[in-house]
């Protein structure tokens, strides 16, 4: 019997290295200081609240409808203007889509928001990971660069913008 238990923690323990490889996991973000040079347009919607309430969720899910519908094309694109960390997971974010212009219509619920360029940013980039995994990998390769180059976060400015073929970045705001 412990025998069988053993196998079976082997084999569940091979299975979670083989998925954690296959969704991207050991891959390493690249991270550069720098200053956007074209403005992002987004389409989506506002949320403040907890980061554990349904209805931000519920914003993901429909970003992601609007984008397999083809109704906009673009990259899923999450805006936040706070560190839930800090404000005790409440947080007021913008959450849908990268967008080429603003002059289609919108669906139901969603409106533009623009961000103009000159953004002081840690940029932190990943390909071929997956974008449930590329945030854990993200964030942390960015605020350590903002550590070790003594740079002061901004706190209102983070960006996150998951694109095709498993291209993300994140953004964080810097003075």
């Amino acid at each position: 019997m412990t025998r069988y238990l053993f196998l079976a923690v082997i084999l569940l323990t091979l299975v979670a290295a083989g998925t954690y490889v296959y969704l991207g996991g050991t891959h390493d973000p690249k991270v550069t200081l720098e200053t956007t040079a074209a403005p992002l347009y987004l389409a989506g919607q506002p949320y403040d609240g907890s980061v554990k309430g349904d209805a931000f969720g519920q914003l993901f899910r429909q970003a992601k409808d609007v984008q397999t519908k083809q109704q906009f094309g673009g990259d899923l694109t999450n805006l936040y203007f706070n560190d839930p960390e800090t404000a005790h997971d409440t947080i007021k974010a913008f959450i849908g889509l990268t967008v080429a212009d603003t002059t289609r219509k919108l669906p139901a619920g969603f409106r533009y928001r623009f961000v103009p360029a000159g953004q002081r940013v840690v940029a932190a980039r990943l390909t071929g990971v997956s974008y449930l995994l590329a945030p854990n990998k993200l964030y942390p390769a960015a605020l350590e660069a903002v550590k070790k180059q003594n740079l002061t976060q901004r706190g209102d400015f983070y960006l996150e913008r998951f694109g095709a073929d498993d291209a993300s970045e994140v953004w964080v705001g810097v003075k």
